[in-house]
């Protein structure tokens, strides 16, 4: 699959799950404070900075850091997806934020900004899925101005990460999961090494790389039904296929998902776990 069928196929899948990130947002955002608050400590972000954050999403970590550097700062958030866009510019306007603006691009190469023209750059869970993600560093370099700081956040391999090892259980119990083209390394765990993390952000230019491995929360819902409509309204892959199922096995695959949470998770709310990876490089003066 080459890298336009790629961004094609999850432009499709993350618009049919845009609303529900934005809806489900309380899901996501606040049990998964550790790894924003890693993004902005490693990044060292300032009052009064200008701050470009790829993959945007539904404002996640663009918000958070536009109250980092305040009312004389400044944060654009970038996305391929419009529905993640309106969804992001909808929370901000909600939540009363004036310093962040939300746009599209065509890719992750082309992010339509002057070269130099920002102090740092976030990118959280967004690089994974990207086909070309040297061309996206290499981008993010030139818009930094030298000295510019660019932190990135994917996630450790699946059998690191609580949710995709219970999710995926649970679909494959009953359907084959869905298959990815044998060249489309692109998915939630595409980037797991920390390694490969690294080799990234130096072959673009980056030095002094500091990285930080942790274990920190992915999401958070009351009980085990609202924690699988959590995940069948957000997975984007997940939703068509769920969605062509008999009614008969889509019942089935709930009352697996609510047996399967209920036992991980038998004393209170679900909140799974994963490895987070987070890396930052500098660019050089």
């Amino acid at each position: 699959m080459n890298s336009q069928a790629v961004r094609a196929q999850q432009i499709t899948e993350w618009t049919l799950c845009a609303g529900a990130w934005r809806d489900h947002r309380a899901n996501f955002v606040e049990p998964a404070r550790p790894i924003t608050e890693a993004m902005v400590r490693l990044a060292d972000l300032r009052p009064g900075e200008r701050v470009l954050d790829l993959a945007c999403g539904v404002g996640n970590p663009a918000i958070d850091v536009a109250a980092r550097v305040g009312d004389t700062g400044f944060v654009l958030g970038l996305d391929l997806v419009e529905a993640m866009v309106d969804g992001a510019r909808s929370v901000a306007a909600e939540l009363g934020v004036r310093n962040v603006e939300f746009r599209t691009i065509p890719d992750e190469t082309s992010l339509g900004v002057p070269d130099g023209s920002f102090d740092a750059a976030t990118c959280r869970a967004g690089l994974q899925y990207m086909p070309d993600r040297a061309g996206a560093t290499e981008a993010v370099l030139r818009a930094l101005r030298p000295g510019g700081r660019f932190v990135a956040m994917t996630l450790g391999a699946a059998e690191r990460c609580m949710p995709f090892q219970l999710t995926n259980g649970i679909v494959g119990r009953h359907v084959p999961l869905p298959e990815k083209a044998p060249d489309d390394e692109s998915g939630p765990v595409g980037l797991s090494s920390l390694k490969d993390l690294v080799h990234l952000f130096t072959e673009a230019g980056f030095v002094d790389v500091r990285t930080e491995v942790f274990e920190s929360p992915i999401f958070e819902a009351a009980d085990p039904a609202s924690a699988w409509e959590f995940f069948t309204a957000t997975a984007g892959p997940f939703i068509a296929l769920l969605d062509s199922l008999p009614a008969s096995t889509r019942q089935a695959i709930h009352e697996d998902a609510v047996r399967t949470f209920g036992a991980a998770f038998p004393d209170g709310p679900v909140r799974p776990t994963g490895e987070v990876l987070v890396v930052c490089g500098r660019r050089p003066d």
